[in-house]
C-alpha cells in the first residue's frame, strides 16, 4: 500500500548562508599596502560566485525534480564548500534513488559540520532504523535523542522513537514514544492543502475514468465516510508478480504504532523506495494520474509498503492516519487472490456502527455492515 502525505518544503538554505565575510571586503576600499593580497582575494572571489551559482542552480533543479541535475551542481557546491544543508538535501536525493549508503554519509557529514542540526540528525535517524541491525538501531536512538534535544516539540522524532524502541523490543516505552506524538502533533498539526478529491455521489456508483494515453478504468463507491473507492485492473498479474518479488527476499515483521499492539499485526512488510524499479516509478505515475494529484505531491509521499499475511496473520482495527501523520489517502494494491479471508474491513463506514465500537471488534471483517474489500495482502502460494 501506499501512504501519500500533504506535500511539504525541503531544507533549502538560503544564499546568505553560503556567503563569507568576503562580501563586505569587496564592498570595501582596498589600501594601496595591500595590494599582494589582491589575487588571493580574487580567487576567493571566484570560488564564492562559483559556489553562489551552483547553489542556485541546484536549487532549481531540486524544485523542479530534475534530480540529477540537481545532484551535479550540489556536489560543485561541497567540493568549494561543505555546507550542512546541502549535505541534507543530497542526502535526500540520494535516497530516493536508492543509494542508502551515500545518503546514511552525507547525513553523517551535516550532523558533523552544525552538530545542532535536528533535521538531520532526524534524517539520520531513519535510515540507521531501518537495517535492523542492534547497533545501528542504539545509534538511530542516539540521533533521535539528539533531533528532539535540538527541534522542541519535534513530533515526528517523537514517533520514530516509537518505532525505534519497538524494534528494540521495548513495547511499553514505545507505546508511550506513540503517545507523545500523538499529543503533540494534535497541538501543532497544520490542516492540509487543499487536494482534487472524487465525489463518491452514492454507494454502488461507478464511473469510467479515461487516461491520455487511451486506457480506462472503472472505479466503484464503496462509502462515503470514508470515501473508499475500488478500481479494478489497477495491475496485471505479471506486475502483481513483480511486486510481490522484489519484496519476498526482504520482509521484516511489521511495526505497530499508536494504540495497536505488536499482536494486533502479525504481517511481514517492507518498504519498497521508487528508485529502485521502473514498475514503482511507474504507480506513482499511475496513482497521480487515477487522484489527479500532481506527480511531484504522489512521489513525495511514503514509499510503497508491501505486505505479507502468513495465514492466520492479521492487521487488527487502527487508524491510518492522525494528528502528527495527516495523509490525504492511502491506496491499497492487492497482489494476488486467497481462498478465505484476505479482507480490509471498514466496519464503522457510513455510520454502520461508532468508531469505538469498530476499534474494540477482535475480528472487524466477520462483523458485518460497512465496507469491506477482498484481497488484502498477498500469500506465499508456496504455503497453499
Amino acid at each position: 500500500c501506499c501512504g501519500l502525505l500533504p506535500p511539504c518544503c525541503g531544507l533549502l538554505p538560503p544564499l546568505s548562508a553560503l556567503l563569507s565575510p568576503l562580501s563586505a571586503l569587496r564592498q570595501s576600499a582596498i589600501p594601496r599596502l595591500l595590494l599582494l593580497a589582491l589575487v588571493p582575494a580574487m580567487a576567493l572571489a571566484s570560488k564564492q560566485e562559483a559556489l553562489v551559482a551552483s547553489y542556485k542552480a541546484a536549487v532549481a533543479a531540486h524544485q523542479a525534480s530534475e534530480l540529477d541535475t540537481a545532484l551535479e551542481h550540489y556536489r560543485a557546491c561541497v567540493a568549494i564548500k561543505s555546507i550542512p544543508a546541502v549535505h541534507n538535501n543530497m542526502a535526500a536525493i540520494l535516497l530516493s534513488q536508492g543509494d542508502k549508503a551515500a545518503a546514511e554519509e552525507n547525513w553523517r557529514l551535516a550532523v558533523e559540520g552544525k552538530p545542532d542540526y535536528a533535521e538531520a540528525h532526524f534524517n539520520l535517524a531513519v535510515v540507521l532504523s531501518e537495517s535492523g541491525d542492534d547497533a545501528k538501531l542504539a545509534e538511530a536512538r542516539r540521533h533521535c535523542e539528539l533531533a528532539m534535544e535540538h527541534k522542541e516539540g519535534y513530533v515526528q522524532a517523537h514517533h520514530l522513537m516509537g518505532n525505534i524502541r519497538m524494534s528494540q523490543g521495548a513495547q511499553e516505552e514505545a507505546t508511550g514514544w506513540y503517545a507523545k506524538a500523538e499529543a503533540l502533533g494534535g497541538s501543532a498539526a497544520a490542516p492540509a492543502p487543499a487536494s482534487f478529491r472524487w465525489e463518491g455521489v452514492e454507494v454502488g456508483h461507478v464511473r469510467t475514468l479515461r487516461l491520455p494515453d487511451g486506457t480506462s478504468w472503472s472505479m466503484q463507491t464503496l462509502s462515503l465516510r470514508p470515501l473508499s473507492f475500488l478500481v479494478r485492473d489497477f495491475l496485471s498479474e505479471n506486475e502483481c508478480e513483480r511486486l510481490i518479488g522484489l519484496a519476498r527476499p526482504r520482509l521484516q515483521q511489521s511495526l505497530t504504532m499508536g494504540n495497536a499492539s505488536a499482536s494486533e499485526r502479525t504481517s511481514e512488510s517492507v518498504f519498497l523506495p521508487a528508485a529502485e524499479d521502473g514498475l514503482l516509478r511507474e504507480l506513482q505515475e499511475r496513482l497521480s494520474a487515477l487522484t489527479r494529484l500532481p506527480l511531484q505531491q504522489v512521489a513525495g509521499g511514503e514509499d510503497i509498503q508491501l505486505v505479507h499475511y502468513s495465514e492466520g496473520a492479521a492487521f487488527g482495527m487502527h487508524h491510518d492516519s492522525s494528528a502528527f501523520l495527516p495523509r490525504l489517502l492511502t491506496a491499497f494494491y492487492y497482489l494476488n487472490e486467497v481462498e478465505g479471508g484476505g479482507e480490509t474491513a471498514f466496519p464503522a463506514a457510513d455510520g454502520a456502527m461508532s468508531p469505538d465500537e469498530a476499534l474494540a471488534l477482535a475480528e472487524p471483517a466477520a462483523a458485518g455492515g460497512g465496507a469491506r474489500r477482498q484481497r488484502w495482502g498477498w500469500r506465499d502460494k508456496r504455503e497453499g
